[in-house]
């Protein structure tokens, strides 16, 4: 791990100056609440649907069988990134993964990058080490942004700024913007649109000017060497499509073995992170597209404890995590302390097992250490965490786990703790019958004097201890009511009533020990779900990927550091003896209506984000399209578009011939056909075929036309997901949009329209003939 958070206090100091902070706490209970509520809206549509725990069961066994073979999936998708143009890189820890961005970005003279919002990048402190270089990284995703210039730290997975309120953020955009490029405008007020336009004109120079781009990666996809990025605003695309050189920092959990088995984390990440069916933008790519984005693509494979997690059998499964944040929004205790008091960028319940597993065992900090061992104990283990998390992450089992693991390392402290002396104390009476016995006399006559002086009687009658003295029991009893000790122990009651018989009993009954549990494996679902049998997803048709190709073919570079073979080591170490799982994981599919149901469907999901829907018949299409547009507006088309469609808007068709993104910047308007239409979701696929364009023209223009055909529109993702196979494994990028570009960054205030178009008008295209 990264010193990102160097100097924060264990959690319960951190936690406890949190707790004082009444505008913190108010802002959290209203974030977690708004989330919470999204989420269990679009949840609540795939349980009444049946398939929600199905599709929970699919995404952990997917995310299990990457893990589980994890050697074998990141050799191959080293051989597919290699074989789509990319270089890969491996990094044992931040140090390395830091060089390498530093040094791509030196080689083309570049001293800044654009970055797209990721927590692997923030873990590593890869601001900071590029700063001590004379790179300047520039965060792009509103809320990362304003922690940026406020130089503040994220306190949230979703909502880094989730701790600042609208006026807060005004002050920071009026004091710091100036100082880092656009100012913001003399009269900018609080309202969240206003806030967002003005880091909209900010971070657009940036944008248009920017030779490099920094990326994490939520997914990558072995099979066809595909990276895949969730985001809202359109500051992903930004970065991803924009500069002229690419470099993705991905963790080696984020491996998904195949294109088909993304399906059911499409579906879950979204409703789980921002409680929508689908996030606004998905982004997919593999290498480099010529004509088409970066044309120099690297990607580096990142280690950095994750092979440590790797090998702790119980806490493999926290490798698992989609960084959806699902389990923050229910947590008791994140709720009241916010992120901040974590001390690092994974917060909440997921950073509390997260953050012990990827530390350094032999960390030379005391105060580091101090924090790590604290965050096990950050937690009330009701469960609800594992009860919201998508891929079925056991919080609870792996924070006791690693709880023992905290007091098995302070066992041979030469000064023990208080709960160590307690723990011995306890096992030296109970160790021998007659020292029992004698403290057991003892406690009952300090609870016949506690109950004649005690004031206070709680439910049922049994008198109250009190508050007690002493380090640890006042601060627990402060809070809490301690019941006095029972005036008679058990073993006296028994002796005395022969167990309730009234007959005065010589000895105790020998208790029956139950036989012992069969062993379980650590992937032994503690929480099994009955799971109907579920439909098969479409499977791509053989044949269509390439042949596997030596690493002689695909000419791999060199491993001159040895982290690629040390990496890999790693992995091969913390599996050994897990047998992996060959045959890909089937995702549960819903039932489809009729064809005309399904566009019906579409429709009514699309206006649900407040994008324009029309529907026209083909025949009518040329005029109406004409009529979308005023007689000044400059619309640019891709290659492939209908000529009738050319002629209908006559000299306002701009032809793409090689548009800087300046260029199009300057348009009013692009007009594009799609790959797919996702019903379920409202969802428009571009795989920037003919007619679509690459993917710049869809993203700079401020409006956005795209035309659907009926035909095109499928009920679900999984239908999509197999419609588009042949695409990605023809190497297209694919740009996933739900809506209008949109940030609920600012107090969770909805508002459409941050970096990529602000208006998006879809018309669905039907044969009525």
């Amino acid at each position: 791990m990264s010193g990102t958070f160097v100097g924060m206090p264990a959690f319960p100091e951190a936690a406890r100056a949190a707790l004082g902070d009444t505008q913190l706490r108010h802002n959290l209970a209203h974030a977690t609440g708004v989330i919470r509520g999204k989420r269990a809206a679009v949840v609540g549509e795939l349980e009444e649907a049946g398939i929600w725990e199905d599709l929970r069961l699919a995404g952990a066994a997917v995310k299990q069988r990457a893990l589980d073979d994890l050697a074998t999936h990141l050799e191959e998708l080293e051989r597919t990134l290699t074989a789509a143009g990319a270089t890969v890189h491996w990094a044992r820890d931040a140090a390395e993964a830091n060089a390498v961005v530093a040094e791509v970005a030196r080689a083309h003279g570049a001293d800044e990058v654009v970055k797209v919002k990721s927590m692997a990048t923030q873990e590593i402190g890869l601001n900071e080490a590029l700063e001590a270089q004379g790179i300047a990284a520039w965060e792009t995703d509103l809320a990362e942004l304003i922690v940026q210039l406020g130089e503040d730290l994220p306190s949230h997975i979703l909502v880094p700024a989730i701790h600042r309120n609208r006026a807060e953020i005004r002050e920071i955009f009026l004091r710091r913007m100036a100082d880092v490029g656009r100012p913001a405008p003399a009269g900018l007020t609080d309202e969240p649109a206003v806030l967002a336009g003005a880091a909209r004109e900010h971070l657009r120079e940036k944008f248009l000017r920017a030779k490099v781009g920094v990326s994490g990666a939520n997914f990558a996809v072995a099979e066809t060497g595909t990276l895949v990025v969730a985001e809202s605003e359109g500051n992903g695309r930004m970065c991803l499509t924009l500069p002229e050189v690419l470099v993705s920092v991905v963790g080696i959990e984020k491996v998904v073995p195949t294109w088909a088995e993304l399906d059911p984390l499409l579906r879950l990440l979204p409703r789980s992170s921002t409680g929508e069916r689908m996030n606004p933008y998905t982004s997919t790519w593999s290498g480099t597209t010529p004509g088409d984005g970066p044309q120099e693509v690297h990607v580096v494979l990142l280690d950095n404890g994750r092979t440590r997690a790797l090998a702790d059998d119980t806490g493999r499964q926290a490798l698992r995590c989609i960084r959806c944040s699902a389990c923050l929004n229910v947590c008791p205790v994140y709720e009241r302390t916010g992120g901040h008091a974590y001390g690092s960028v994974y917060p909440g319940p997921i950073g509390a097992i997260l953050n012990p597993l990827l530390a350094d065992p032999d960390e030379p900090d005391a105060g580091a250490r101090a924090q790590t061992d604290s965050l096990p104990y950050a937690s009330s283990l009701c469960g609800a965490c594992f009860e919201a998390c998508p891929v079925r992450i056991d919080i609870p089992e792996v924070l006791v786990h690693l709880r023992s693991k905290v007091v098995d390392s302070h066992r041979a402290d030469r000064v023990p703790k208080a709960e160590a002396v307690a723990m011995r104390a306890a096992a030296w009476v109970l160790a021998d019958a007659s020292r029992l016995g004698l403290v057991e006399k003892a406690s009952g006559l300090s609870g016949r004097v506690l109950s004649r002086l005690s004031r206070t009687t709680l439910p049922g009658g049994r008198a109250a201890a009190g508050r007690l003295p002493g380090p640890g029991a006042a601060a627990w009893t402060g809070a809490r009511d301690l019941p006095a000790p029972p005036a008679e122990s058990f073993r006296a009651w028994w002796a005395r009533t022969g167990g309730g018989s009234g007959e005065p009993a010589t000895d105790l009954p020998s208790p029956t020990v139950a036989d012992p549990p069969p062993p379980t494996t650590p992937y032994d679902d503690p929480h099994p779900v009955a799971a109907p049998a579920v439909s098969p997803q479409p499977e791509p048709a053989p044949g269509r990927l390439p042949a596997p190709r030596s690493d002689d073919e695909l000419d791999l570079p060199a491993d001159p550091t040895g982290a690629r073979a040390e990496v890999l080591g790693r992995v091969r170490t913390a599996l050994e003896g897990v047998a992996p799982t060959p045959e890909p994981v089937v995702a549960p599919v819903g039932t489809p209506g009729s064809p005309a149901e399904v566009v019906d469907l579409f429709a009514e999901r699309v206006a649900d984000y407040r994008a324009v829907v029309e529907r026209v018949g083909a025949a009518d299409l040329a005029d109406h399209l004409a009529s979308l547009f005023a007689p000044t507006d400059r619309v640019v088309v891709p290659p492939g578009t209908d000529p009738a469609l050319l002629a209908a808007l006559g000299e306002r068709a701009v032809a793409d011939d090689d548009l800087s993104a300046a260029d199009l910047d300057a348009l009013d308007a692009v007009v594009t056909t799609a790959g797919v239409g996702v019903a379920e979701t409202g969802t428009i696929v571009l795989d920037h075929g003919p007619g679509q364009g690459r993917r710049a023209l869809s993203l700079v223009p401020d409006r956005h036309v795209c035309l659907v055909r009926a035909d095109q529109v499928v009920p679900d993702v999984p239908d999509a997901v197999a419609r588009l196979a042949g695409a990605v494994e023809d190497g297209r990028a694919l740009t996933w949009i739900s809506g209008p570009s949109a940030t609920s960054d600012i107090e969770l205030d909805r508002v459409e329209g941050v970096h990529g178009p602000r208006r998006l008008h879809v018309v669905v295209v039907e044969d009525r003939a």
